[in-house]
């Protein structure tokens, strides 16, 4: 069994990863959970969840303790204080994630924990430049101060992985969608859907025509089990679907659901990247027969799960 260091770990993206192991794996990993909630906000018990910490990601005592308390074999550092829109005080983005980040893998390392999977940005790493579908080894010129932070703490990681020997994983991750999601400040679809179930209206920062990529939470954890059983360290992967769709279609598919659902085109926001396509070659050579859900079914699932609950998914 081996036991998983979740930071993060009752946020949009942890949720689905515990619950895809309770789902599919509970055999094999079991979690130990830091995040600033003590229970999940939904009230959700998880069978894979042997411990959960609260405390200050930033204080050394805080995450010295875990280290000390649990036998780790693996961290998923999911944990980020912001997002693009909100990074505008880049003194705060290096006191709140890059420097807290640095002594967390100081710490990894006085403690010897073997292996870390850190969820990076496959948007904000590389910026504005929609000539061409970013690979892992393409030019990264971030237009945000969370894109630099996100950069940097990639460059500590191959550091201090030099520094100590433990292994890494970078997952340069598109946009995910999917269910157990409650932010107001990021996740375009979910942000959309919730508007259009409310009748309330939707702000389009410039024409909505600006393509991404964007992935179904469901399959971004089958992907990351898939290369954790595969033992895959040492690599910087981008992680999406491969496909970009634009923004005026994905309103378009929600709109199919609520026809009354209206939005309005406002000035473009500068630090929004405006195009981005993920070129996943890589990440095939690892996982050949990835398959992915489709757009207009990922959004169904998710619909569904906003009106049904946990129980429709």
């Amino acid at each position: 069994m081996k036991h998983i260091l979740l930071l993060g770990g009752y946020g949009f993206i942890g949720t689905n990863i515990i619950k895809y192991v309770d789902n599919h794996l509970k055999d094999k990993y079991r979690f130990i959970v830091f995040d600033r909630l003590p229970t999940h906000m939904y009230g959700i018990s998880f069978e894979s969840i042997e411990k959960t910490y609260t405390g200050d990601f930033s204080s050394r005592a805080d995450m010295e303790k875990i280290f000390s308390e649990n036998q780790i074999d693996i961290v998923i550092h999911s944990l980020s204080s912001t997002v693009p829109s909100t990074s505008l005080d880049p003194k705060f983005d290096i006191e709140s994630n890059l420097l807290p980040t640095i002594q967390f893998l100081e710490l990894q390392g006085k403690y010897k924990v073997p292996s870390i999977i850190y969820l990076s940005s496959g948007g904000a790493i590389y910026g504005n430049d929609s000539l061409c579908a970013f690979s892992e080894d393409h030019f990264s010129n971030p237009i945000s101060s969370y894109g630099i932070t996100k950069l940097a703490i990639e460059k500590y990681l191959y550091f201090y992985h030099m520094q100590y020997g433990f292994n890494y994983l970078i997952l340069r991750l598109s946009n995910p969608y999917g269910p157990y999601h409650y932010s107001q400040k990021q996740g375009v679809i979910n942000i959309a859907l919730e508007r259009a179930m409310k009748n309330d209206s939707f702000s389009v920062w410039g024409n909505g025509e600006g393509t991404k990529d964007y992935i179904y939470i469901e399959d971004f954890c089958n992907i990351l089990f898939e290369l954790l059983d595969s033992k895959v360290y040492n690599k910087v992967l981008n992680v999406g679907s491969g496909e970009t769709v634009s923004l005026n279609t994905i309103l378009r598919i929600i709109k199919s659901y609520y026809p009354n659902f209206e939005w309005i085109n406002t000035s473009s926001y500068p630090n929004d990247i405006a195009n981005f396509s993920l070129n996943i070659n890589r990440l095939k050579t690892f996982i050949p027969d990835i398959r992915f859900t489709d757009i207009n079914k990922g959004i169904n699932k998710t619909l569904n799960w906003l009106l049904h609950g946990k129980d429709s998914i």
